[in-house]
């Protein structure tokens, strides 16, 4: 169990899980509070814009803020490469304290995170993939277009029914299931919105649509697969040294080949939550850690489980409590 949010000592009890969020869907000054309350992580967090050569005071703030609506392809580029830099260096200065992971879970663009700190990747080729695929995500293409939107208040075999029952048939698909009561589908433009309407007319807790124009980790991606494969060209792949946990299925991913399928795909596969957080409760994780920009996974664990042991690190408060924590 978690300590309680008042007690002055932290215990981390192994295993210990990290997790890296995706983008978040509500501005937020990602870390900038930690920066000026850690000299040492703002040192980290410079150098390794530095190996990008993001040295200018402009790009610099880029990676510093998540807008809510970014207005050009600069700012999607430094919002991404941020939210990755930042966890990246979070981890790192955890680490120097004694607080290491048992096992790395990554959703969405945590994924690059998650690969990195598993020693699957090296963090600067992680980065230049994540400016790659921001670059990517910014461009129209011709080919494909679509919408996304988070549903909460129907389980994810609800929500599939539903999906196949839109017409034309197979425009729409549930893409990321984030709890048992909230998933995201992912689609043409004109099905989102059909469905958008048979949800309302049976009001659905929430609908939220998430800012972008790709049908993302949907079947409706494959004409796009090779420009998607061809954002990890050049980059290098390794055997983990921790146990990656893979996006879709919760398996350990664990050789070279498997971790390249993951990477060159990573934009086209569901992803499952739920399932990871069952492989992480088989593996008798006693501690989970949210590293990154806002508290979406550790929002997502309590609805999965209210008494799961995650702690959250996106406050200068919080994350001084892990550092100084007790792992046992």
């Amino acid at each position: 169990m978690a300590e309680d949010a008042h007690d002055a000592t932290v215990r981390l009890r192994r295993p210990i899980a990290f997790l890296y969020p995706p983008q978040p869907l509500e501005p937020c000054p990602m870390p900038g509070d930690l920066l000026a309350h850690l000299p040492r992580l703002a040192e980290l967090h410079a150098k390794i814009l530095s190996g990008l050569g993001w040295d200018s005071p402009a790009t610099r703030e880029r990676a510093l803020t998540w807008p809510l609506q970014p207005q050009s392809a600069e700012q999607v580029r430094g919002a991404h490469v941020g939210v990755v830099a930042f966890s990246w260096t979070v981890t790192q200065i955890l680490a120097e304290t004694g607080v290491l992971p048992d096992v790395v879970f990554g959703h969405s663009l945590g994924l690059h995170t998650a690969l990195a700190v598993s020693g699957a990747t090296r963090i600067l080729d992680a980065l230049e993939v994540v400016d790659r695929t921001a670059q990517f995500l910014a461009e129209s293409h011709d080919e494909v277009s679509g919408a996304m939107l988070a549903v909460t208040g129907f389980t994810p075999n609800e929500i599939a029914e539903f999906c196949e029952r839109i017409e034309p048939h197979g425009t729409i698909f549930p893409a990321i299931i984030n709890s048992r009561r909230q998933v995201v589908v992912s689609g043409q433009a004109e099905s989102v919105e059909r469905l958008t309407q048979q949800l309302r007319d049976r009001q659905a807790w929430g609908l939220t649509p998430i800012p972008g124009h790709l049908p993302l980790h949907t079947p409706l991606m494959a004409p796009l697969a090779d420009r998607c494969t061809s954002l990890t060209n050049g980059m290098r792949c390794h055997v983990p040294h921790l146990c990656l946990l893979h996006p879709t299925s919760g398996e350990e991913v664990h050789t070279v080949s498997s971790v390249e399928l993951l990477w060159r795909t990573h934009l086209l596969g569901m992803i499952d939550f739920v399932c990871a957080l069952k492989e992480m409760e088989r593996l008798e994780i006693s501690t989970y850690v949210e590293i990154g920009a806002g508290e979406t996974l550790t929002r997502l664990c309590r609805w999965y489980r209210r008494d799961l042991p995650v702690f959250n690190v996106s406050k200068p408060e919080l994350l001084e409590r892990i550092l100084h924590a007790h792992v046992e």
